[in-house]
């Protein structure tokens, strides 16, 4: 074969590849948010019910160490529970401490939050409100800008796991469209 058949050849070869394109990766599998575990960070509101003595309604941080700072308690580990099992288990150990004979334990979560940051019209700390994913959070905070890499977005999740999201796929295929969690936040690079 002479050089312009290589050439030649060589030309085809590409024409056909751009013209099948790359092919599209599957969705990823579903990520499930925890909106019934404590978080670190979060503020609890806990009222303690059914005492002689009863505190009110406190507001307490869940520290770094995964703790609350309980009446009478001292500190009792709360991050990764289960709201539920929290107030269970805070209960039980007033009971088994001899605090009081009958307790009940309320918890309610404050607010919490995803941020969004980078080429985005309007950074912002974003109240969760559930049902959230990564196209509606961007578009809460005036949508990309014109310099936005809209096929990297990054999604840092409360947990440490990283996602890098294509919002050009999960705008024509709701299934690319990452939910949002709290705790998460979301970087829109810049696209040189």
């Amino acid at each position: 074969m002479t050089w312009k058949g290589w050439i030649s050849s060589f030309g085809l070869m590409v024409f056909a590849v751009a013209w099948v394109g790359c092919p599209t990766l599957p969705p990823p599998p579903p990520y499930a948010c925890t909106d019934d575990v404590i978080l670190l960070g979060d503020t609890l509101t806990i009222s303690l019910l059914d005492i002689p003595d009863p505190p009110g309604e406190r507001q307490h941080v869940v520290r770094a160490d995964g703790t609350v700072n309980m009446f009478r308690l001292g500190s009792v580990p709360a991050a990764g529970k289960k709201f539920s099992d929290f107030e269970r288990e805070t209960r039980d150990a007033y009971i088994e401490k001899k605090f009081y004979n009958q307790i009940t334990v309320i918890v309610k979560p404050g607010d919490r939050f995803y941020s969004v940051a980078g080429e985005v019209n309007n950074r912002a700390r974003m109240v969760y409100n559930g049902g959230t994913t990564v196209l509606r959070a961007i578009a809460s905070c005036g949508d990309f800008t014109e310099y936005a890499n809209r096929t990297r977005v990054e999604i840092t999740r409360a947990d440490g796991k990283r996602e890098v999201v294509d919002c050009k796929q999960a705008m024509k295929d709701a299934r690319y469209d990452r939910v949002i969690c709290p705790g998460d936040y979301i970087l829109v690079p810049k696209s040189f």
